[in-house]
């Protein structure tokens, strides 16, 4: 085997001395404000293929279903992706919802705009999805909210960004509300960055998919934000699912 190629793909698994027993405050590239717009889709492009690869939207998928099955209303109900992205979770749950003959509302929110032009443009317009540029604290002033989801964006927040997302969710969320994250684990962070790099995702994937894996929450971390957002324990689930987490709430 070629040796530069092997020092390549090895090289995120020789770092023995990363301290995954607290989360990293270690800024991801993609939450800079001054990315090319070029390499932004690059890059949301190969997160939403590492994503479907490693199947990231099935829990949220299966929660969606527990969420819609379990009312008896006959209104169109309401679904936000706050951190929507690519939008590409949106449009797994359109391909899900016309499968079962299933109308919903869909809007993608994410705080930069340029982010929600790429995410418009990957969307077929029959998909018939929304995307708002809005910060996601502001929420609550948009059109009422029956369900909400976000998937790998709460290891972008602090500890205190993290409770209150969850106080606001249960605010507005009138049906319920589910996070789906991944585990701060060294076999995933090393795993991370060993499949990145052989898939030949932009470098940025690589490098910030390690730094998602360090600033992401243990089940414990989970359980104190829950607390701490004063939302009883009994209310919340806490599912594991290949290295991520499915934290919901349903009412």
């Amino acid at each position: 085997m070629n040796a530069h190629f092997l020092r390549f793909v090895m090289a995120p698994v020789m770092h023995p001395s990363i301290n995954l027993k607290r989360r990293s405050d270690e800024t991801e590239w993609l939450d800079r404000t001054d990315l090319n717009p070029v390499d932004l889709e690059n890059v949301l492009c190969d997160l939403a293929s590492f994503n479907r690869t490693f199947l990231g939207h099935y829990p949220l998928l299966r929660w969606v279903a527990r969420a819609v099955g379990g009312t008896d209303e006959t209104r169109r109900l309401t679904l936000v992706d706050v951190g929507c992205g690519y939008g590409d979770l949106l449009r797994a749950v359109r391909r899900w919802s016309r499968r079962r003959g299933i109308d919903l509302n869909l809007l993608g929110v994410d705080h930069n705009p340029e982010t929600i032009r790429i995410a418009r443009a990957a969307t077929d317009p029959a998909d018939c999805i929304d995307f708002h540029a809005i910060n996601m604290f502001e929420l609550t002033s948009t059109t009422p909210v029956d369900l909400i989801v976000s998937s790998l964006v709460t290891h972008h927040l602090s500890d205190r960004e993290i409770t209150e997302f969850m106080r606001l969710m249960e605010r507005a969320a009138r049906r319920g509300w589910a996070i789906c994250d991944l585990q701060r684990s060294r076999l995933l962070y090393h795993f991370v960055g060993l499949s990145s790099r052989l898939a030949r995702f932009h470098p940025m994937v690589t490098r910030d998919g390690q730094i998602s894996v360090a600033r992401s929450l243990t089940r414990a971390e989970w359980e104190a934000r829950i607390a701490e957002a004063g939302i009883s324990p009994a209310d919340v689930s806490i599912r594991w699912f290949l290295f991520r987490f499915l934290v919901g709430r349903l009412r």
